[in-house]
């Protein structure tokens, strides 16, 4: 990806010949299915996804008992069944969205507007000052790949995404986005999604998990503290104006909405709103936001963790971040 211009723009990922090792065979053959069903009508997608969601509920186990954890937090007045109702709708949900990773990388500009119901506030942009930029806040749903692809067909957009463990996934992921996002950044280059979106530019970022407590702020959620990142605060006090951004999936298609925040006050008054708009969009569809990321991870200083031990996990991300020093 561009990394030294102003303005966005995409270089397809170089094909190495380290992609074709042994290794990567089940990620070739299991991607060469899933495009394949790019063909197949939208309501198969979903019923095969749902046979793949709860063979996921099955299996993961620690995924599990996060999501769990995080929906007692976040809706305390839901009893058991309801939390375990809604836990395993949202596995369903995950499968479904593995299937709609062929839609919003490899189908065509006319599936993906059949799939759109209604787009509202899209005139907000208009209205706002080309010259400054505008940073776009979403949420990480279990069909965010069809999100991007929604927006993408709406507005001209950079984006920032998070380099996957698999080399295979990292480069059909960028060469996929790139035909639809202008320009794109991994997670580390916040200074160049900084210079893009001063030079007018509309830029996607996801600030609703738990990036540590290093750049963020406890705000709540649904009540709860939350460590939220401040990247969005900071743009707005430099006079960059944010924006909120939701798809939402309803019984004849998917809904896009756009909502402006409000101009910097006072530290915090933009992450508070931030938060209070992620739970309007999350409570528009609960089931299809991403329950099994550690949102709470961080706690104010003399709280305990929310989440159960993950000792495998916990040991390959040490082993992970020794690699790299």
């Amino acid at each position: 990806m561009n990394t030294e211009n102003s303005t966005p723009q995409n270089q397809d990922p170089e094909f190495k010949i380290s992609l074709l090792h042994p290794k990567y065979l089940a990620t070739w053959l299991g991607m060469g299915l899933i495009y394949l069903c790019k063909f197949l009508p939208y309501k198969v997608l979903i019923f095969m996804g749902t046979i793949l969601g709860q063979l996921l509920y099955l299996i993961s186990p620690h995924r599990k008992q996060i999501a769990k954890a995080n929906m007692k937090l976040c809706f305390p007045d839901k009893n058991q069944i309801e939390i375990h109702d809604l836990v395993k709708g949202h596995f369903q949900n995950m499968g479904i969205g593995v299937f709609e990773i062929a839609i919003g990388w490899w189908s065509s500009d006319k599936t993906i507007e059949k799939l759109k119901q209604s787009t509202s506030n899209l005139d907000i942009f208009e209205k706002l000052n080309e010259e400054t930029g505008v940073l776009i806040l979403i949420k990480h749903s279990t069909h965010v790949e069809l999100d991007i692809r929604f927006m993408a067909k709406e507005l001209e957009l950079g984006g920032m995404y998070k380099p996957q463990s698999n080399e295979v996934m990292n480069y059909l992921m960028i060469r996929a986005r790139n035909k639809y996002v202008t320009g794109a950044i991994h997670n580390h280059q916040a200074k160049q999604a900084i210079k893009w979106i001063n030079n007018g530019q509309k830029f996607l970022y996801a600030a609703d998990q738990d990036y540590g407590e290093k750049n963020s702020q406890f705000i709540p959620l649904f009540g709860v503290d939350a460590a939220t990142v401040t990247f969005p605060e900071r743009l707005s006090k430099s006079g960059v104006k944010i924006v909120m951004a939701n798809v939402s999936r309803g019984l004849e298609g998917f809904n896009l909405e756009f909502h402006e925040i409000a101009d910097y006050k006072e530290k915090g008054s933009v992450l508070k709103e931030v938060n209070e708009y992620y739970e309007k969009f999350i409570l528009k569809s609960p089931e299809n936001f991403l329950w099994t990321h550690r949102r709470f991870k961080s706690r104010p200083e003399g709280e305990k963790s929310i989440y159960p031990e993950w000792k495998s996990r916990d040991k390959r991300r040490k082993k992970k971040r020794l690699s790299r020093k």
